[in-house]
């Protein structure tokens, strides 16, 4: 593919970093009084961008429905949940409590020079090479399942 190709993404990740940034959702002051139940604002990012998102969302499905619309053939996968769902949910959960940041954020605070965010990306790469591991050796279920 080439590189042309991929300045979309380049600009909708730049914009998503600008936003989180200035929303405060990259310091582990504002996630921890989140999680506290302190402070609010970061909820209020969260509810604007679900309120965002789902009509967006709900929009998309209804013109892939349209004769001649470039959205032709979007189709939203059927999610369903394993064995793992519930478990994997927890251990994100527990690393963002004490990482003080999720992937999207961390990326955005290595960006804004905050160098310890390098290790919580290691974490979230070893984590991910850990998983595919884990899951080729024990588990039973088809990796798309939740993805």
């Amino acid at each position: 593919m080439k590189a042309r190709a991929h300045l979309p993404y380049l600009f909708w990740g730049l914009g998503f970093g600008i936003l989180i940034a200035r929303a405060g959702a990259v310091r582990f002051d504002f996630i921890r009084d989140m999680f506290l139940m302190r402070s609010f604002q970061l909820y209020g990012v969260i509810g604007s961008a679900i309120g965002t998102a789902l009509p967006l969302f709900w929009w998309l499905q209804r013109r892939s429905r349209q004769k001649g619309s470039r959205f032709k053939g979007l189709r939203w996968p059927k999610r369903r949940l394993t064995p793992g769902t519930l478990p994997g949910a927890a251990i994100f959960g527990v690393g963002w409590a004490l990482t003080g940041t999720c992937p999207g954020p961390s990326v955005v605070q290595v960006g804004l020079g905050h160098w310890m965010a390098l290790a919580t990306l290691a974490g979230i790469l070893l984590g991910n090479e850990f998983y595919a591991w884990a899951h080729h050796r024990w588990f039973h279920w088809r990796p798309d399942s939740c993805a």
